[in-house]
């Protein structure tokens, strides 16, 4: 997929609805609890949980971008950017980092979707999403992560009545867990792809040099 059409496409949307919602998003913050270890999501992957976010290994930064497949420029704009982003930090970071794209619409976006949808971008990203449709837990775990969404049913004639006929208005950023499932930080997408790549690079630093959890091996 093109980045140049990527970031032509719907700029003025994007700019309007990363005003509007990621108003509230802390630029930073200290380590805390957001991914249940209880919680068990199906991805493109495999299940996925804190203690496998890595394969177990230490060290690691998780790159959580929520969305939807049926997104008509945001989401496709946000992945275009984490994978500008990717595109600047070396070999040996690229093996510590992992894209993640958190599906806000399973209804729709079942894991073959997502797979065919996240094909297009030259991306390791794997697609992430509550296991049943009408789970309440999607609400629950966007809560604890500080991701804002709401859906919105469409109002044009031609698509009244449709069972898609709605999209979801969402947060637009770059959520970054470690590799117990805890949120680091809140990467806003209007910093260049410099400035984030800057601030993950400390960010593995800290994961790095920080002491295991309790119980953790």
């Amino acid at each position: 997929m093109s980045l140049r059409k990527l970031a032509l496409m719907g700029f003025s949307a994007f700019a309007l609805v990363l005003v509007i919602l990621v108003v509230g998003l802390n630029a930073s913050h200290q380590p805390r609890e957001a991914w249940p270890t209880t919680l068990v999501l199906s991805s493109t992957r495999g299940p996925l949980a804190p203690d496998t976010l890595a394969n177990g290994a230490v060290g690691h930064l998780n790159l959580l971008v929520p969305g939807f497949t049926h997104c008509p420029d945001i989401c496709p704009l946000s992945l275009a950017r984490l994978q500008m982003v990717w595109k600047t930090l070396d070999g040996s970071k690229r093996e510590r980092i992992h894209p993640l794209f958190l599906t806000l619409d399973p209804a729709r976006d079942t894991l073959p979707v997502l797979t065919r949808y996240l094909s297009a971008f030259s991306l390791p990203v794997t697609g992430v999403r509550l296991p049943d449709e009408g789970d309440s837990r999607l609400a629950e775990f966007t809560q604890r992560l500080g991701i804002q969404y709401h859906v919105r049913p469409q109002s044009s004639q031609h698509m009244q009545g449709h069972r898609d006929a709605y999209m979801v208005d969402h947060s637009v950023a770059i959520f970054v867990l470690d590799d117990q499932g805890r949120l680091r930080d809140t990467l806003p997408l209007s910093q260049t792809p410099a400035q984030l790549a800057d601030r993950l690079a400390l960010l593995l630093k800290d994961v790095s040099s920080a002491p295991l959890a309790e119980g953790a091996s």
